[in-house]
């Protein structure tokens, strides 16, 4: 008992806080004096005690009873207190439980030892049993409001999972393909939820709206915010299409400002309308990062978008009304040209060796991600490129949209084709002629072929298109590149389960060699379902050519 001084009649009827502590301590002691003591004092207090005198055994006792602390001594034999301390801190099944170092040690670098091996706090013997039980007090305490910290915690960041799961359902980043351009779309979140907007919609009359938008701030409140502002952007859209984006946008901020009574938080936004018919881009800036644009291999002066726009979505500030047309920016589609827009988390990464931010080299590594055309996601290659230049991405979401305007010369072939395996045998005869005439090798041209012939019929004889109905068939070719899209309304396909049916002969003859032949074929071979419609797009290079 020299390690303890005796008991007062106080120690012995402990009040307030001390009556009941309530927790599960593991005691590690070599003398047995020691732990019987501090049994007694725990006990009393309604702890449920463990002890052992040995720091192997506290190991495997700490594992199977999960104490809420373990008060441990430092001199004892095989194992020292010091050490145990440590791998229990090494354990991640034991690192969250605290120790206090029970210790005849006076000198402050033993005391930093044990600190530094991951003990909590320290009492040196002899002890007060008084000091003691306060300090047992404050540790259970500590641990137990950790512990319900961690379970909610745990529920929050399933709720967010949830969320987040819920929310990237709104933001599609399915490729959208049309005649005249090709759309891609990445999305990285900071956190579960993001505070990103965006979204591409074809409208009826044959037009199209694009736009990206980034919430203030981060977390739960911007998510919302955000998946209000895609709702209420379609909506605006589909109104007031054919008076603008300015118009739009001053209807969504007039939206966003009744909404949203908050000033922390507004939206800024970037929107582009595209009118078919007259080859044009209608855009409106509102407070956004000016984009990227590449025609004919050749970075734009960015200054174009500069000197219009407006302020961001939803700002507290000013008029209700703050667009107008004269601060949109028109420019024609003259085909062979890349506009990327893309969010501030972009530009704000930083170099992880010089903390530089990326500002504007985001412009040359999206001029040098276009130049390949072998890579069909020019959205997704630009973020791996950052990442591998060494440009964190993680501190803020990222979105980046690449719009491909498509160079005419470079489509080889264009057609509506009807449901008829007659005339998909001409246009696999065709696709040979037309690829071959851009410069193809023969032999990647009788590849081509066979694709086309093999999509063509199982859309034929599996899709479920009437005889009346029709896919479309796109081909381009860019160097040694060649890229087909193909779009039908046939039914969808479960494509994994097809890859992966059993390979019998029966199956093979139906439906199985088809997609063996086209996933042979290809380079790269994408399929997506859209809306109604089932998209595939095949990337063969051409070997001979290289």
């Amino acid at each position: 008992m020299s390690a303890t001084e005796p008991l007062s009649p106080s120690d012995k009827a402990p009040s307030g806080l001390l009556k009941n502590l309530a927790g599960r301590v593991l005691v590690v002691d070599d003398e047995l004096p020691n732990r019987l003591y501090l049994r007694k004092l725990l006990e009393a207090r309604k702890c449920k005690v463990f002890d052992t005198a040995d720091g192997g055994i506290a190991i495997e006792l700490a594992l199977k009873h999960q104490p809420d602390l373990i008060l441990v001594d430092i001199m004892m034999p095989k194992m020292d207190g010091f050490e145990l301390c440590g791998r229990l801190r090494d354990e991640p099944r034991t690192r969250h439980i605290p120790v206090i170092m029970v210790t005849a040690k006076s000198k402050i670098e033993d005391i930093e030892t044990g600190f530094e091996r991951g003990a909590m706090d320290y009492i040196r013997k002899p002890f007060n049993p008084r000091e003691l039980m306060l300090r047992v007090g404050n540790a259970l305490a500590l641990k137990k409001s950790n512990d319900e910290l961690s379970i909610w915690n745990q529920r929050v960041s399933r709720d967010l999972e949830l969320a987040g799961a819920i929310q990237r359902s709104l933001f599609s980043v399915v490729p959208h393909f049309s005649r005249r351009f090709e759309m891609r779309t990445t999305y990285r979140s900071c956190m579960a939820v993001g505070g990103d907007a965006f979204d591409i919609i074809s409208l009826p009359n044959g037009k199209y709206c694009v736009y990206v938008a980034d919430v203030s701030g981060h977390g739960v409140a911007p998510a919302m915010i955000a998946s209000l502002l895609k709702a209420t952007t379609s909506e605006m859209i589909h109104r007031y299409v054919d008076q603008g984006p300015a118009e739009i946008c001053n209807a969504l901020n007039a939206v966003i400002r009744r909404r949203i009574d908050n000033p922390s938080y507004f939206a800024t936004l970037f929107m582009a309308v595209y009118d078919p018919a007259i080859l044009e881009w209608r855009c409106m800036n509102c407070g956004h990062p000016n984009p990227v644009y590449v025609r004919a291999g050749k970075k734009i002066d960015p200054s174009i978008f500069s000197g219009k726009g407006g302020t961001p979505i939803g700002f507290p500030f000013g008029d209700e009304n703050p667009y107008s047309a004269v601060d949109e920016v028109r420019f024609k589609d003259e085909g062979d040209a890349f506009l990327l827009l893309y969010t501030d988390g972009l530009i704000e990464a930083r170099h992880a060796d010089t903390d530089e931010e990326c500002g504007d080299r985001i412009e040359s590594l999206y001029e040098q991600i276009v130049a390949d055309p072998t890579l069909p996601d020019k959205s997704a290659a630009l973020l791996d490129l950052l990442e591998a230049e060494g440009y964190q991405l993680g501190g803020d979401d990222c979105t980046a949209i690449s719009i491909h305007m498509l160079d005419p010369e470079k489509i080889a072939i264009e057609q509506t084709v009807s449901r008829n395996i007659y005339l998909v045998s001409d246009l696999a005869k065709q696709a040979f002629v037309a690829v071959m005439e851009c410069g193809i090798s023969q032999e990647t041209a009788a590849l081509i072929q066979l694709l086309v012939m093999e999509l063509g019929a199982n859309l034929v004889d599996h899709s479920g298109l009437a005889a009346e109905d029709s896919f479309w068939l796109q081909i381009r070719v860019d160097g040694t590149t060649c890229q087909l899209v193909l779009v039908d309304k046939g039914a969808e396909w479960n494509i994994e389960e097809a890859l992966n049916h059993e390979l019998d002969e029966a199956y093979m003859g139906e439906r199985g060699r088809g997609l063996a032949i086209t996933n042979a074929i290809s380079d790269r071979i994408d399929r997506y379902r859209i809306n109604d419609e089932n998209l595939t797009y095949c990337t063969i290079i051409d070997q001979e050519g290289v």
